[in-house]
């Protein structure tokens, strides 16, 4: 998709993407998580959430974020802890959708990763676990 991108680090906590571009990353998602069930109740904000009612170790998917390209260089891989938070017992999708025709990148994916903004070349570069 294409727009703009805006870099937060204090004001929120999650992910948040164009509604209609979080519709399709939420139903992509969804679709990979197969074998854990989904929280029938939406935890506000969070309109993906799953239950751990055995306590089993979960596995989520992780996700690639690329920026200009798709290739490494440009590409922010989040793992499991910066792809779902675990809140009151649930374990949620830490991305929401809103209605501004931009996306802004939250602390929770953002958290130990080393950002290099790169003004004469124009780029962002992410270096994850750099500040651990």
């Amino acid at each position: 998709m294409c727009g703009s991108l805006v870099v937060e680090f204090l004001l929120t906590t999650l992910t948040r993407f164009p509604t209609d571009f979080y519709i399709i990353f939420r139903t992509i998602f969804r679709s990979e998580v197969r074998d854990i069930p989904m929280f029938e109740y939406q935890a506000e904000p969070f309109d993906t959430c799953y239950a751990n009612p055995d306590n089993i170790e979960l596995h989520f998917p992780i996700v690639k974020l690329y920026f200009g390209s798709v290739d490494s260089s440009h590409e922010l891989v989040l793992a499991q802890e910066r792809v779902v938070l675990k809140i009151h017992g649930l374990y949620c999708l830490a991305f929401i959708g809103w209605k501004q025709a931009f996306s802004i990148l939250g602390i929770n994916q953002l958290q130990g990763v080393g950002l290099t903004f790169d003004t004469s070349a124009n780029t962002l570069d992410f270096d994850v676990d750099a500040c651990d």
